[in-house]
């Protein structure tokens, strides 16, 4: 008996074939492109179908299709494409990157709040986001003839079952869902311009969305009526993947942006804007946090100026911990968002002399995306998170270094996985336990999820990375004190 878990990202679809024992048997990929021009970032929605055909062909080519009992998926959040009274496609999706919605967004927030919005749905009001991007697509001419307004996880429950279900996970995402509340805000409704006819049915994540339709049967390989289970946002199969399924486990994504999930029993919001929701095990909340930039600022010094590779990198960074003690880096390339929310705010290096090198400042970009992790770690614990251990995913988990000195600057456990495409891993667990292969996501966890490593905190080099973090921080106050002296 396999499962297959989807994970529909965005420039890449990945399909995870899976025994019965938790074994992950093969995996496949199929990728596709961004349209972009200035703050328009779209996709052709369309695209989602075809790779996902495609991924799914690669991992059961060589097995009996039969035998492959159930399938859910892990996707994007926030990327929308309407359509029209017979379901077809009015022009391409909107992305969760896609900003041309800023003044609908400003429009929001004198109408409605900010707080209000993020104590509704968890979101920080952001232009990407549905109750403004929706609001934007209702004033054009081009959507005249839109019944629906529909997110990736939709679209494929129809392709595959011809029914349009969504899930809490990826209903919040959209800026339209009250989490608490469990149902769609009708303030937040009526600001778009939205009847709720007009957005899909929300069911809990697990449930049986349907069974697989002929057509979609014959172009994937799979047997018609293979079950479909309703999935979830990316980040929370993730958060499943990795067993990031109990109390007081925390999830690092540590890709581009580097993303956090707390794991607790109530849901989170904080000053800083922390973005709670309901995790797919009852009475769990995950909240979120993005520390943009984080593993961008390594790949664009990489890319700028260190010619050689990761590898030899990760080996010379280790040799430089006397040099660095006065050199410090803030991440913040692209603007500070999350916990400070001021796009203003830019990148520095402090303490550069003539004595530093190239791996002396990749070091000092390591630490410094580290520290950020610390501080938010702390956010988390002060709102009532109080984290246990972090389980790191993603391309910066391959470096032990990093690995090793986020265990010591943040004083918690890392943990290491040996599977690296968590999502997918995930969806292929919600799969198993709607079919009852296993009872619970915890169990499913204990079979499917594999520790490769755990690092420790040294006790020394805790000590060092104590001092050094008071002093970044405390550099980080005049800095913070010259933006808002000069705002």
């Amino acid at each position: 008996m396999y499962v297959i878990g989807l994970d529909v990202g965005t420039t890449c679809t990945k399909a995870l074939l899976a025994d019965e024992q938790g074994h992950v048997i093969t995996v496949g990929s199929s990728s596709y492109p961004l349209i972009s021009s200035g703050s328009h970032i779209e996709q052709n929605a369309q695209d989602w179908i075809e790779a996902s055909v495609q991924a799914i062909r690669q991992v059961i080519q060589g097995i009996d299709a039969t035998q492959v009992m159930g399938l859910s998926l892990s996707t994007q959040g926030g990327s929308t494409v309407a359509v029209d009274e017979k379901g077809e496609f009015i022009g391409n999706s909107i992305t969760w990157m896609d900003t041309r919605s800023e003044a609908e967004a400003a429009e929001l927030e004198a109408q409605l709040g900010g707080e209000y919005v993020y104590h509704a749905t968890g979101w920080k009001i952001n232009p990407a986001l549905d109750a403004a991007k929706i609001c934007y697509m209702k004033k054009q001419p081009t959507y005249e003839k839109a019944r629906m307004y529909l997110s990736t996880l939709e679209v494929l429950n129809c392709f595959l079952t011809g029914n349009i279900v969504l899930d809490p996970t990826n209903a919040a995402m959209r800026q339209l869902y009250n989490i608490e509340q469990n149902r769609w805000d009708e303030k937040l409704l009526e600001f778009a311009g939205l009847k709720e006819e007009e957005l899909p049915c929300v069911r809990p994540t697990g449930k049986m969305v349907g069974r697989l339709l002929k057509e979609a049967a014959e172009r994937t390989g799979l047997s018609e009526g293979t079950l479909v289970f309703n999935g979830a946002h990316d980040q929370y199969c993730a958060a499943i993947g990795s067993g990031a399924v109990n109390e007081g486990d925390m999830l690092l994504s540590a890709g581009t942006t580097w993303v956090l999930m707390g794991i607790g029993k109530k849901p989170m919001f904080t000053d800083s804007y922390i973005a709670p929701g309901r995790h797919p095990v009852a009475g769990l909340y995950g909240a979120m946090a993005s520390l943009v930039c984080s593993g961008a600022s390594l790949q664009w010094f990489k890319n700028e100026f260190l010619p050689e590779d990761f590898n030899i990198m990760n080996e010379e960074v280790v040799k430089r911990r006397e040099k660095t003690e006065e050199l410090f880096f803030y991440p913040y390339l692209s603007g500070a968002n999350y916990p400070v929310w001021n796009l203003k705010v830019r990148g520095a290096f402090t303490g550069l002399a003539l004595e530093h090198d190239r791996f002396d400042m990749a070091r000092a970009i390591m630490e410094g995306v580290a520290f950020g992790v610390r501080r938010a770690v702390g956010d988390f614990e002060s709102n009532g998170c109080e984290v246990q251990k972090i389980t790191m995913m993603g391309g910066a988990s391959k470096s032990s270094f990093w690995c090793q000195i986020l265990a010591s600057i943040t004083h918690k456990p890392i943990y290491r996985l040996n599977q690296a495409d968590i999502c997918a891993l995930g969806a292929a667990m919600i799969a198993a336990c709607g079919l009852g292969i296993y009872k619970n996501y915890t169990e499913a966890a204990e079979a499917m999820v594999h520790t490769q490593q755990i690092y420790e905190a040294d006790v020394e080099e805790t000590a060092y990375y104590d001092w050094k973090f008071q002093k970044y921080n405390d550099m980080w106050d005049n800095i913070m004190k010259y933006y808002k002296n000069n705002d």
